[in-house]
């Protein structure tokens, strides 16, 4: 095997070419037929990407020859567009038009309407004419004048009007094309004057037509359709004036003007100044004043002032010439005997110092104003007619500022309910609460010191049903085991201390006061101590009134100091007449009222209140407090905040010696079947009553 392998020849390379049918199919794999086909195909389908993914819009541009350009990818077919969706911005133009710019927004429905609307071109107008100086106004508003140019006159129907002094004025409706075109407008006005004749006697008088001087008389001018004011002028006569009219397009003769010789001018003055003048008995006016006068003989002046004598005097005066008459005029004198106190005091009339004390005035026969006056009083002003015939004296005492203050403050006044209130003015220290022996004392009866200062009002009587059913009609007073509490005249009870606090502002407010109490969403949450509107009294105040006489002494009881009841009736206690109704009752005492009666049944105190003891127990403005104070309190007006208030006084419903006591106290804020309140108030605000 082996020797036949050495036998075979070795192999040799031959040389190979290959065929050109396959080099030509390796340079041209694919023919050019076929690759403008894939091209196509490409193409096809980018445009059916496209017309599946646009959208129609339709342009309906005003004007309709409008040439619209789309931003983007788009195809159009006229106004007809296909757009994709999304923002594209649009430009339409068109001659005589302002382009337009505007971004719409291609959604999904199809197909889409968008109307461009193109603003027109303000015009033109060439307004020509004969004349000049013409006024045009254009819808009213001034234009410019004619002839001329106006520009910018908007498209459309506009009134256009035309004015001229002397011409008829001429309105028209003209339809501006716009576009930025220019149209010419003839204007032509129709003359509003005629021709009249003027004569005068004297002749050569100036002829004045609308304040322009056109010639001497005789002479024929111009005068208006719509009127001109014609005057004539002469040196030595008076002015003639008129309003006339002529036919446009005629002529005609005014009859002859006579003109009148002219007036003098007479300066009247008079001394003191002030009297009316009065020429030929027609009252001509005060003095000083000029007067105009005929030339044509005398005439009679007089001048009258009251106080004066009548003054007459006889003048006469040349055409266009200017005279004077000044007259002094003769005083009527009466005499006022003026007492005057304090000696010092200062007098004046009429403004003018005239000395001091009591004096003799003299004084002209008319009204006169007299003031006395010095520091630290108050003036006093009064007015005066003295009478020659007859004497007369004044009495003048000035009163200090105090005493005029309190003089015009009266001591008794009537709230808008009706109820009348007592004026005090204490000034002395006194005791509030009650010593520590005091048979009766309770603990919340600290005895402090306090002072009164401040003016105030205090209420005679309680307020009764009747009065607070005039703030808050539905209110109820209620009854007792059959026993009504609910009478027009009995005492208000079963009132909370926020509604008598309410109603005190309510009455503030009727009568045009400050408030006192601070309302907040209908709730009392506190006082301004500086107004002097209704009010409940102070703690201090209602123990000043009920505890303290006018003599100064300290009563225990409403009947004095006694420990026991006297024999006669005092008060509305806890009697025997309300055994069926109270645990408790006075033996030996029967008031006849088993609960409330009417306010005032029973006697005043010494100062002039009733039913401070029994009959109601009453609210005071204070908080509930039982803190003692160490130093003298000067118009207190108790704790600033608390969550009851002071209840003072006896009522119908107690008998037990410590309740009948007038230093007896208690605190609460809900409505009881023996508690009511009165009122009071500040005379004013704080500083101005002190």
């Amino acid at each position: 095997m082996a020797e036949q392998r050495r036998k075979q020849p070795p192999l040799a390379p031959a040389e190979f070419t290959p065929l050109d049918e396959v080099r030509g199919r390796r340079e041209w794999p694919v023919s050019p037929g076929m690759l403008v086909l894939g091209v196509i195909v490409i193409l096809a389908g980018v445009v059916l990407v496209y017309l599946f993914s646009a959208r129609a819009v339709i342009f309906q541009p005003e004007p309709a020859d409008a040439e619209i350009e789309v931003s983007g990818l788009s195809f159009n077919i006229g106004n007809n567009h296909l757009l994709l969706r999304g923002s594209h911005r649009v430009e339409a133009s068109a001659p005589g038009y302002r382009p337009l710019e505007t971004e719409i927004v291609v959604g999904d429905e199809s197909p889409q309407e968008v109307e461009l609307r193109l603003e027109a071109l303000p015009g033109s107008l060439q307004l020509e004419s004969t004349l000049d100086e013409i006024e045009v106004y254009i819808d009213g508003e001034v234009a410019g004048l004619a002839p001329g140019l106006i520009e910018n006159v908007s498209r459309g129907s506009h009134i256009v009007e035309y004015r001229k002094h002397r011409y008829f004025p001429l309105r028209e409706e003209i339809d501006v094309e716009g576009l930025g075109r220019t149209q010419v407008v003839q204007v032509e006005l129709e003359p509003a004057w005629g021709e009249m004749q003027f004569t005068s006697r004297p002749e050569g008088a100036d002829l004045f037509v609308d304040d322009e001087l056109v010639g001497q008389t005789p002479l024929s001018t111009e005068v208006l359709e719509t009127g001109s004011l014609v005057r004539l002028a002469k040196r030595g006569y008076k002015d003639w004036e008129r309003e006339l009219t002529v036919k446009a397009g005629t002529s005609e003769a005014h009859p002859l003007i006579e003109m009148t010789v002219a007036d003098g001018i007479l300066q009247v003055s008079s001394q003191p100044r002030g009297a009316s003048v009065t020429v030929d008995r027609e009252f001509r006016g005060i003095a000083p004043l000029n007067v105009a006068l005929s030339p044509l003989g005398e005439h009679r002046v007089e001048l009258y002032l009251e106080g004066y004598q009548k003054a007459v005097r006889t003048v006469s005066i040349e055409p266009e010439q200017r005279s004077s008459l000044a007259v002094s005029l003769t005083p009527i004198i009466g005499r006022i005997q003026l007492s005057v106190e304090p000696q010092d005091a200062e007098v004046l009339v009429n403004g003018t110092v005239r000395g001091r004390g009591s004096q003799v005035l003299e004084l002209t026969a008319r009204e006169h104003r007299v003031v006395v006056r010095k520091d630290g009083y108050a003036a006093q002003s009064f007015k005066v007619t003295p009478r020659p015939d007859q004497a007369q004296s004044l009495e003048v005492k000035l009163l200090t500022e105090t005493q005029d203050y309190w003089a015009s403050r009266p001591p008794r006044i009537t709230s808008p309910v009706g109820t009348q209130l007592l004026l005090f003015r204490p000034s002395e220290s006194f005791k509030l609460g009650a010593p520590r022996r005091e048979p009766g004392r309770r603990a919340n009866e600290a005895e402090r010191a306090v002072r009164l200062e401040r003016p105030f009002y205090v209420g005679t009587h309680e307020i009764t049903n009747a009065q607070f059913r005039m703030w808050k009609g539905e209110h109820s007073s209620r009854a007792m085991r059959g026993q009504t509490l609910d009478m027009d005249n009995q005492p208000v009870v079963n009132v909370s201390w926020q509604d008598a606090a309410l109603f005190c502002n309510w009455l503030s407010q009727r009568e045009g006061l400050p408030p006192f109490y601070v309302v907040q969403n209908g709730v009392v949450t506190g006082f301004d101590i500086d107004a002097h509107g209704y009010r409940l009294p102070t703690e201090a105040e209602w123990a000043y009134v009920a505890r303290i006489t006018p003599a100064g002494d300290t009563l225990m009881f409403p009947w004095g100091t006694e420990l026991y009841l006297p024999q006669q009736v005092v008060a509305n206690f806890a009697d025997q007449s309300a055994v069926q109704i109270l645990t408790f009752t006075l033996s030996n005492y029967n008031d006849g009222y088993p609960v409330s009666a009417p306010v005032g049944s029973f006697g005043a105190n010494a100062r002039g209140l009733y039913d401070l003891g029994g009959n109601a127990a009453e609210w005071v403005s204070d908080y509930y407090d039982i803190r003692p104070s160490r130093d003298e309190e000067l118009d207190p007006v108790g704790p600033e905040t608390g969550s009851r208030h002071v209840i003072r006084g006896s009522s119908w419903a107690m008998g037990s010696r410590s309740e009948l006591r007038l230093s007896y106290r208690d605190g609460g804020d809900e409505g009881r079947m023996d508690t009511g309140f009165r009122i009071a108030r500040y005379v004013d605000a704080q500083g101005v009553d002190q």
